[in-house]
């Protein structure tokens, strides 16, 4: 891939993959809180469980990767930490690419 334009598309796909997952463990945060705030239980809220059902591949990778000590309770946040670092690590490689190939990153994504 040594076309930047190639190199950024598979990248910014990455990041959209990365960051829809992310926004729903945020998402799923806000609604707990709000929940617990209101005296629901965040388990029987409808929107709290639709925000659960697009990070829950991440959540199985997760379990899989992390030892047994660590609690199911605690997936969401470890889930939410390796999606941060790689969303992170797909904006430094996408500057990354930006500045092998000459280029501003605002230029080179488009934005000046």
């Amino acid at each position: 891939m040594s076309d930047p334009s190639n190199s950024l598309f598979a990248l910014r796909l990455i990041q959209i993959v990365i960051a829809v997952p992310l926004l729903s463990i945020v998402g799923q945060g806000v609604v707990w809180v709000l929940a617990r705030a209101f005296g629901q239980d965040p388990a029987t809220n409808f929107f709290y469980r639709v925000l659960a059902v697009v990070p829950a591949p991440f959540n199985k990778l997760a379990r899989v990767i992390t030892p047994r000590f660590v609690p199911d309770a605690r997936m969401p946040l470890v889930v939410l930490c390796l999606l941060a670092v790689a969303y992170a690590w797909t904006m430094v490689e996408i500057a990354n690419v930006c500045h092998r190939a000459g280029l501003p990153v605002a230029q080179c994504l488009g934005r000046a």
